[in-house]
């Protein structure tokens, strides 16, 4: 049974989060329904009672629409507390409490949103429902206008709920470390301390029904469900690949080398000059590559199995996939973003990672770069062939039956007699991001292009491209 919380009374979890010494920052993540809206009202309440006029509180969201709730529950919880006093400007989403503070809601989508908040100073500021936002960059700008007065502590809140396009960054940054207890956020320098709720934590609601309306409302996604239940964020494993990916059937160890076990003495290719051994009895090798400058480029090291064993001692079945290294250009502080590195600076690190692996520079790529643009003499694939990296159109058909294709191989990884996909530990963005990536909510079928997804298209275009018809030789120093 629901009892409607009164401003004056706070849960056990709520009480507590209010002793974290305001010099420290929150992130207020676990599950949905755990009441950290409702917290964060009273945060802003306090701060507001204590420092007056100087208090001056921002929140956003990504959307304006996702406001609405929000402002909804803020102008209850205010008016209860000051009545008529309350003034509320609803064009600017503005609260101004009877001592000259204020409390403002706003949207922060894109780039150019930042522009109104040049300038502004605030002493509070939140960010609400943060996975929607699938790169830190915008919400890591926000703090910029985090410029107290003199006197007046300054923090910085972020709320968050697993799933969403921001899973990986979040998870990264915040959600895996220890409750109650400080750290600093590497990609900031600021101290964090990370709080976890769930709707059990929340005795102002009727747990039971909102148990069920929350199950239900995840039915095609039974892992995500589970998630916002729990607060469990090391538990999902993604909306779209959650039922397929499993570390222990999927993830391999590093190998030390290439497989040889077809190499004749003297060739070098394997089997290449041996006419008893056929194409399909012998590995192939080849890249698969997802191009980016601004956003990042990953290039994976692919091995396709004749049904043999490889270095490791492990028999993959014929057809199986490997993606045995990854060269990538992610930023180390956002998986969205990319070095912008050039071409030739691109090919000089896949040059590095084939002769380490001793293998020629060739392979698919995306379709795209094979355009010519503009004032372009070449095309982006003509830039990576004059500095010795050759790719072929991947050619990879339908995004969506790729996608298919891909969860069917990780779904049959570790079967005996099937092919299946597997990825070496080695390929630290595949892992970082693939595994949680979300759907397209307006296409459940899809990925959701908007999260950190150019790990999963390089794997995709390995898989469905026409790698088969690559021939790259392989020589070997071992």
């Amino acid at each position: 049974m629901a009892v409607e919380q009164r401003p004056d009374q706070l849960s056990e979890w709520q009480s507590q989060a209010m002793t974290v010494p305001e010099s420290i920052d929150l992130f207020l993540g676990g599950g949905r329904g755990g009441g950290k809206s409702f917290l964060l009202a009273a945060l802003f309440l306090r701060h507001c009672e204590q420092h007056g006029d100087q208090a001056r509180c921002l929140v956003v969201r990504k959307s304006f629409p996702g406001l609405q709730d929000l402002e909804a529950e803020f102008r209850q919880y205010f008016t209860s507390i000051y009545g008529t006093a309350l003034r509320f400007d609803a064009q600017k989403h503005k609260f101004t409490l009877p001592n000259g503070s204020t409390i403002q809601l706003d949207q922060l989508e894109r780039e150019a949103d930042f522009s109104k908040y040049q300038g502004k100073s605030f002493s509070y500021i939140a960010v609400d429902e943060a996975g929607q936002f699938a790169s830190p960059a915008l919400v890591d700008r926000l703090r910029s206008s985090l410029r107290p007065p003199a006197g007046v502590p300054g923090r910085f809140i972020v709320l968050a709920n697993p799933g969403g396009v921001g899973h990986a960054w979040l998870v990264r940054r915040y959600a895996l470390n220890e409750p109650w207890k400080p750290y600093t956020d590497a990609a900031t320098g600021f101290d964090f301390v990370s709080i976890n709720s769930t709707y059990r934590d929340n005795q102002f609601i009727d747990r039971e029904r909102y148990a069920k309306n929350l199950m239900a409302s995840c039915a095609t996604d039974p892992e995500l469900g589970r998630a916002w239940l729990n607060g469990d964020w090391s538990v999902l494993r993604g909306a779209y690949f959650s039922t397929v990916i499993d570390e222990q059937r999927n993830m391999i160890e590093p190998w030390p080398h290439l497989p040889n076990r077809y190499r004749k003495a003297g060739a070098n290719t394997l089997a290449h000059h041996d006419p008893r051994l056929a194409m399909t009895d012998r590995w192939e090798f080849y890249l698969a590559h997802d191009f980016g400058v601004a956003a990042p480029s990953v290039t994976y090291l692919v091995a396709k199995s004749p049904g043999a064993e490889g270095p490791d001692g492990y028999h993959y079945p014929r057809g199986s996939y490997i993606l045995v290294d990854e060269e990538t250009t992610t930023h180390p502080d956002d998986l969205n973003t990319g070095l912008g590195l050039t071409v030739p600076d691109q090919a000089d690190r896949i040059l590095s990672m084939c002769q380490h692996w001793n293998v020629t520079p060739r392979g698919v790529a995306d379709d795209a770069i094979f355009n010519r643009t503009g004032s372009q003499e070449g095309s982006i694939a003509d830039e990576f062939r004059k500095a010795g990296v050759y790719f072929e159109k991947a050619r990879k058909g339908s995004r969506l039956a790729g996608w298919q294709t891909m969860r069917r191989l990780l779904a049959d990884a570790g079967k005996p007699d099937v092919p299946g996909l597997y990825v070496s530990r080695n390929c630290r963005i595949w892992w970082e991001t693939v595994p949680s990536l979300p759907r397209d909510p307006r296409n459940p079928e899809d990925v959701d292009s908007s999260a950190p997804d150019h790990g999963a298209d390089a794997c995709r275009y390995a898989l469905t491209g026409n790698a088969g018809h690559v021939h790259i030789p392989v020589t070997f120093s071992h």
